[in-house]
C-alpha cells in the first residue's frame, strides 16, 4: 500500500508540473506576449537582471558592471541575453557618441556691421566682431562667418567692449560669489542692461552671466586690503616694521641662493613665522598681489606715495579726491586710482595750499600717467530714492570726466580697459581684441550719451540681455532712435559729440572758452 501510495503523489507532481508553463500562459493578458518562464522579454530587460552565463560563476554586480560591458565577452546563456547584451551596448554606445558630438559642437557668435569701438585699437566702421566658445577669433570688415553662427546685427549701432566696475553691490552673493549668486536676480538683470559685464564684488572679481553660473568667477583675491591711515600711528608704523621684517628675510634669502652654490651645507634662513599677515606682505613685496587702501587728502596721499617708494609695492587708491593736487607724486610712483570725478569734497579753510575737490581730478591724474578707473557714487543699483548715482550711470559717471577736461576716448578706457588693469583682469576684459574674453556690448548711441541705452549684451559669447526682449525696457524707444534734446552744453566744458549725435542746443550761445577748475564758467548774457 505504501509503496501504490507513494507511486500516486509522484505521478500528480509530475502532472502538476506539467501544467504549471501552460497555466501561466493562459492567465497573461492577450496583448502582453508569452515569454519563457523566469525571464523578461529581451528588450526591457535591464543588463544587471542578466542570469549568470554558467551554473556557479558569481555575477557581476552594479559597481563592476557584466563582463560583456567591460569587453570580456563570455558565453551567452541564451539567445534572448545575447540580444539583450547586444542592444543595450548599441544603445549606451549611440548615446554617449551623441553626447559627446553635443559637447565638442562649437557656438560661433557675430557682432555685424556696427562701429566698433576696440579702445586699445581703431574705431572700425561696418566691422564684425566673431566669437568661437566665449572667445574673440576674429575682429575686421572681411570676417567669414562659420555655418550655424548666431548673429546680431550691429547695423547703425555702436559697439564696444563690455563696462569693467570696480566695485559692486548686491550685483552677487557678499560671499562665495560663484556657488551662492543668484544669476537670475533682479540686480544682475538691470547691471547686463546697462552694459556691466564683469565687476569687483568683495573681493572677488566674478562675470555677470545672467541666467547661467558657467565661468562666473574671474579671480579670487584680488586685493590684499592695507590699514595705513595717519588717524592710527601705531597701525603705521607696525605695518612699516613687518614690511621691514620680511624683506629682511628675502634679503637673507637671495643671499642663500648664492652661497649655497659653493657651501652645500649652507643654512636657509628660519620661515616658520613667515604665516598669515606675514605670508601676504611677502606676496605683495613679491609683486604676486597687490594692497589696496581708501585715502582722500593730499597727506594721506604723499604718505602712501612714500610706503610705495620705499617697498616697491603695488597700490590702488580709492577715493584719492584731493589727487589732482600730488599727482604727479602719484604718477611718479605708479599707483592707480579708483575715483568719483563729480564727488564732492569742501576745501579746508584752515589750510594754506588748495584743497578740496574738483571735477577735473580724472584728467589731471590721467594727465600726469596715472591709471584711473571710474566709480560711481553708489556701489549697489537703487530701486528707490534718488536715482542716477549707482551702477546703472556707470557711463554717466565718465562722461563727468568728460566734464572735467577728459577727451571721450579716455573717458571711455576708466570704465573699460584702465578699469580692467587697475583690477588685473586686462588679459581677460576690458576691449575687444582677439584672444579675449567675448564680453560685447551694442548701444543706439554714443556710449557717454545721456540718452544712450544698450540694445544687446553679451557675456563669455552669450547673449544675456536684448532690449527688445526684456519687459523693463523695451517701451522705450523700441527702434533705438536717439532723438536730439535741447538743453544747455555749456559748464563747465563741452561735451565732444560725433556729429550724428550732436544735440540741439538752445538759442543762447556757447562759452567757447573752457572753464577753470576752480570756478565755474560764466553765464553767458541773455
Amino acid at each position: 500500500m505504501s509503496i501504490v501510495f507513494s507511486r500516486c503523489r509522484l505521478t500528480l507532481a509530475a502532472a502538476a508540473l506539467w501544467a504549471a508553463p501552460a497555466l501561466a500562459q493562459d492567465s497573461q493578458p492577450a496583448s502582453q506576449p508569452a515569454s519563457q518562464p523566469g525571464s523578461r522579454p529581451a528588450e526591457t530587460q535591464p543588463a544587471e537582471s542578466q542570469p549568470a552565463s554558467r551554473e556557479g560563476e558569481p555575477r557581476q554586480g552594479r559597481r563592476g558592471g557584466r563582463r560583456g560591458e567591460r569587453g570580456e565577452r563570455g558565453p551567452a546563456s541564451s539567445t534572448a541575453t545575447t540580444s539583450a547584451t547586444s542592444s543595450t551596448s548599441s544603445s549606451t554606445s549611440s548615446s554617449t557618441s551623441t553626447s559627446q558630438a553635443a559637447e565638442k559642437k562649437d557656438h560661433f557668435l557675430a557682432v555685424v556691421g556696427g562701429r566698433v569701438h576696440t579702445v586699445t585699437g581703431p574705431v572700425l566702421d561696418g566691422a564684425t566682431v566673431l566669437a568661437k566658445n566665449g572667445r574673440i577669433v576674429a575682429i575686421g570688415g572681411d570676417v567669414v562667418l562659420p555655418q550655424d553662427c548666431e548673429v546680431i546685427d550691429a547695423a547703425g549701432k555702436q559697439v564696444y567692449p563690455g563696462l569693467v566696475a570696480c566695485q559692486s553691490m548686491g550685483v552677487f552673493s557678499p560671499a562665495n560669489l560663484a556657488d551662492s549668486s543668484d544669476v537670475y536676480s533682479l540686480t544682475m538683470q538691470l547691471a547686463v542692461a546697462a552694459g556691466i559685464t564683469t565687476a569687483l564684488s568683495g573681493n572677488e572679481i566674478g562675470k555677470l552671466t545672467y541666467g547661467s553660473v558657467d565661468d562666473m568667477l574671474l579671480k579670487k583675491e584680488a586685493y590684499y586690503n592695507l590699514g595705513y591711515s595717519a588717524r592710527n600711528p601705531l597701525e603705521k608704523r607696525k605695518l612699516r616694521a613687518d614690511l621691514e621684517r620680511v624683506r629682511g628675510y628675502l634679503r637673507d634669502l637671495e643671499r642663500h641662493e648664492i652661497e649655497k652654490q659653493t657651501n652645500k651645507d649652507a643654512k636657509p634662513p628660519d620661515k616658520e613665522w613667515l604665516k598669515g599677515r606675514y605670508e601676504e606682505l611677502r606676496k605683495l613685496l613679491a609683486g604676486e598681489t597687490t594692497a589696496v587702501i581708501s585715502a582722500s587728502t593730499a597727506d594721506e596721499l604723499l604718505d602712501l606715495v612714500d610706503l610705495v617708494e620705499s617697498f616697491g609695492i603695488n597700490l590702488v587708491v580709492r577715493g584719492a579726491h584731493e589727487g589732482w593736487i600730488v599727482a604727479e607724486h602719484l604718477g611718479r610712483a605708479g599707483i592707480d586710482v579708483m575715483i568719483t570725478p563729480r564727488a564732492a569734497v569742501g576745501p579746508d579753510k584752515n589750510a594754506n595750499h588748495p584743497t578740496g575737490s574738483t571735477i577735473e581730478n580724472a584728467q589731471l591724474l590721467h594727465k600726469a600717467g596715472v591709471r584711473v578707473a571710474v566709480v560711481p557714487l553708489g556701489a549697489g543699483i537703487q530701486l528707490f530714492l534718488l536715482a542716477g548715482r549707482d551702477l546703472l550711470n556707470l557711463n554717466m559717471e565718465a562722461a563727468f570726466a568728460v566734464r572735467g577736461g577728459m577727451s571721450n576716448d579716455d573717458a571711455i578706457r576708466t570704465i573699460t580697459i584702465d578699469a580692467a588693469r587697475v583690477l588685473g583682469v586686462d588679459h581677460r576684459v576690458g576691449s575687444l581684441e582677439v584672444g579675449k574674453d567675448a564680453d560685447i556690448i551694442v548701444t543706439d548711441g554714443d556710449l557717454l550719451h545721456y540718452l544712450t541705452m544698450v540694445q544687446t549684451t553679451v557675456v563669455n559669447g552669450q547673449v544675456v540681455y536684448e532690449k527688445s526682449k526684456e519687459t523693463l525696457f523695451s517701451h522705450i524707444r523700441p527702434k533705438g532712435k536717439v532723438e536730439n534734446a535741447t538743453f544747455d552744453d555749456v559748464w563747465p566744458r563741452k561735451l565732444e559729440w560725433p556729429e550724428e549725435l550732436a544735440p540741439t542746443t538752445s538759442s543762447r550761445p556757447a562759452s567757447s572758452a573752457p572753464a577753470s577748475a576752480t570756478a565755474p564758467a560764466s553765464k553767458p548774457a541773455e
